[in-house]
């Protein structure tokens, strides 16, 4: 799961990826009911074929990798800015080399004896010799594992031409026109015939195009073949670039009618242009017509596709999660299945309209369940997925939250790896407080802010917010977040990013008013790469309230910022505590904490040490301070029973005790003459330290 700069999770874009998948096995599925398939092209040769699954097949076959590999560029971008160049190819190879290698030795001798096996059926038998081919370099049968393949060299591509550009593009002109490219072809019509235009002229060069087979699959060579590289290149590319693009997810959401609408006269297109042919060999004008419709389906279907799951799917389910989790395997180990099915059925009498549904189900139902037994749970998921689920979930062990809980953890643990980053806790944030998760380094208070976002899921115990799931676009409607590390567009004004910010919530402030809470007013037309350190904080805070939140994430909001603009925020906190607002802060200004907290809650080691108030916070430790004017040397009185520290200013000390009384009596018989006595409790400072230190 990925997701986008401002917190939300893209479930859209990971079911549009699972549907790609998942319409491979559908397309496979069909071949072997393909009317007019020369025997031996594939495993089996149905003796019931049906015209309406080879227009379909055609279809399914015209968009579903372009597809993929638009959002294969997506996801490609959002890891890299999140792992880096050495974290991305670490990640990378671990989940495409490896299930490239270590699949291509488990399925290539399946699928060449299940092959083997329909070659007997559909020649009675006596199969012919297959014929010699000639030894071409580079020549390799990756099967349909070749996406993998074709992958990897897409990575390289693409980070290749980022350094370069990086380097050559400092002031990022080229990169700002191209972004204005990219939102430009999703919203102009001819969009679609634009990205196509370089795979439509590949292809019409390419004597050995068969139209029906749609862009030549490279499945037979390690060398890239230039008419999917042309294709999935300029899908993995723009997927790449739509990232960057303001807007363009916000149009493919907007515009997917009209590209539906185009995809199918475009598709429709292809398929009069191919009944009106033969199905090898097209005269020159046909060709170019058909060349330029299946561009534009190809392009058309990827947009509408996409654009249909942001305005339908962009909420939590956890089915489509399950499926999208499933969606990978499945189409790794799918081939042999599915052609084993077809090889079973293929000299059957039924009819293609029940046997192609068998095939596709019976299929389904094998691939899932191994993946609920062989996959989910074990160390294939860790590498397919990145995550291995638990079998059995952990319920929750305490009731449900009242009503003026508006976020909970409960019974929640989350690990990475063999770090256990949080144990079992159990964390309410209240309707109109602020609490204040304190904690050292490394203590959890990421995970469980990410957790509550969305951002990651737990591994056991229940994650709610606004009364429902984290995920839920829904909830995501009444939160605020203010993040410590946040990088956004530098080019932008800073009122073009708050009403960018703006235009995801349903009623939020207007710019106007967004930019006067955070005090920014006279920051307005000030593009935010050329603020200081400070002044981008005030600008995030502005992003953070401008959607009038419910529930708001505070990640050290004041750090970089000078006493004036802390106290200005201060006051913005605390205006939007009286308004019914629910913050989250977490910061290490302890006396921040203590100026501004309802409530604390101090992690250590990921697990939930103490809560409560201020005052309770300060309970918890016995020390007290003990400020008087004394000619006691303060070497003396250090040596004293009771006393943890002592400092000395002239003939002042300042005295930190756990017994102040005995203290206090001690000074008092020992200097007749003491003066100006002061005793305090201990400071939330000196409560936050014992509590962790004891933790450790």
């Amino acid at each position: 799961m990925t997701t986008q700069p401002n917190g939300e999770r893209l479930h859209a874009l990971d079911a549009v990826r699972s549907f790609a998948l998942l319409l491979g096995v559908a397309f496979h599925a069909a071949m072997s009911f393909i009317p007019g398939m020369p025997p031996g092209l594939w495993a089996m040769t149905d003796n019931s074929p049906s015209a309406f699954l080879g227009d379909a097949s055609f279809v399914a076959h015209s968009l579903r990798m372009t597809l993929f590999f638009f959002i294969a560029g997506f996801f490609a971008w959002l890891l890299h800015q999140r792992l880096g160049t050495r974290g991305f190819w670490a990640n990378r190879a671990r989940r495409i080399a490896v299930p490239l290698v270590v699949g291509w030795l488990l399925l290539f001798p399946a699928i060449a004896f299940v092959w083997m096996l329909g070659m007997q059926k559909v020649f009675h038998g006596a199969p012919p010799a297959m014929p010699e081919t000639p030894k071409a370099t580079g020549a390799f049968p990756l099967t349909h594992l070749w996406f993998l393949y074709q992958l990897l060299w897409l990575y390289a591509g693409a980070l290749l031409a980022r350094g370069v550009i990086v380097r050559l593009d400092r002031r990022e002109a080229l990169r700002g026109l191209v972004d204005r490219v990219v939102a430009a072809a999703i919203r102009w019509p001819a969009g679609a015939l634009m990205l196509g235009w370089p795979l439509a002229a590949c292809l019409l060069a390419t004597p050995t195009w068969f139209p029906w087979a749609g862009i030549p699959t490279p499945d037979q060579s390690l060398i890239p073949q230039l008419p999917a590289t042309v294709g999935f290149g300029t899908a993995f590319a723009f997927g790449w670039l739509a990232h960057r693009a303001p807007g363009a997810l916000p149009a493919l959401r907007a515009r997917w009618l009209p590209h539906l609408l185009l995809s199918i006269a475009s598709s429709a297109v292809c398929l009069v242009v191919l009944k009106t042919q033969p199905p090898f060999g097209m005269p020159d004008s046909p060709r170019l017509v058909f060349a330029l419709a299946f561009v534009a389906s190809a392009w058309s279907w990827t947009f509408a596709i996409t654009g249909a799951a942001l305005r339908f799917l962009s909420g939590h389910s956890a089915v489509r999660r399950y499926i999208a989790d499933a969606s990978y395997w499945i189409y790794l180990v799918h081939l042999p299945v599915v052609m084993a099915l077809q090889v079973w059925v293929g000299d059957s009498p039924l009819h293609w309209s029940v046997k192609y549904p068998f095939v596709v189900a019976a299929s389904l139902a094998l691939l899932f369940l191994s993946y609920h037994v062989l996959v989910r749970s074990t160390v294939i998921g860790k590498v397919l997925n990145g995550k291995v689920y638990p079998r059995r979930a952990v319920a929750a062990p305490v009731a449900e939250p009242d009503g003026d809980v508006v976020a909970s953890l409960r019974g929640v643990s989350r690990r990475y790896g063999a770090l256990e980053a949080l144990s079992c806790v159990d964390l309410d944030l209240r309707r109109g407080e602020l609490l204040a998760l304190l904690g050292p380094n490394g203590a959890g208070k990421s995970t469980a802010i990410s957790l509550w976002l969305g951002l990651h899921e737990a591994d056991a115990g229940i994650v709610q917010l606004l009364g429902g799931a984290p995920q839920d676009i829904a909830r995501r409607q009444g939160l605020g977040v203010m993040m410590q590390n946040v990088e956004l567009p530098k080019d932008l004004k800073v009122h073009e990013l708050v009403a960018l910010s703006a235009s995801y919530y349903a009623q939020p402030m207007t710019v106007k008013q967004a930019l006067e809470r955070a005090g920014i007013v006279e920051l307005a037309n000030r593009a935010y790469g050329k603020l200081s350190g400070g002044q981008k904080r005030q600008v995030q805070f502005a992003l953070a309230i401008c959607g009038r939140p419910r529930v708001l994430f505070l990640d050290e909001p004041t750090v970089g910022l000078d006493i004036q603009a802390r106290e200005a925020m201060w006051a913005n906190i605390r205006a939007l505590l009286r308004e019914g607002c629910s913050v989250l802060l977490t910061t290490h200004y302890l006396e921040e904490a203590e100026a501004l907290a309802t409530r604390v809650a101090v992690l250590a080691k990921g697990r939930l040490i103490a809560q409560g108030s201020v005052a309770d916070m300060r309970a918890l430790v016995s020390r007290r301070h003990i400020r008087c004017e004394t000619t006691l040397p303060g070497v003396e009185v250090r040596r004293w029973p009771g006393v943890v520290d002592v400092s000395c200013d002239h003939d002042k000390l300042a005295i930190v005790a756990t017994d102040a009384e005995a203290v206090v009596r001690r000074l008092l018989a020992a200097d007749p003459r003491l003066s100006r006595l002061e005793v305090k409790q201990a400071g939330l400072n000196d409560a936050f330290h014992e509590l962790t230190r004891e933790a450790a």
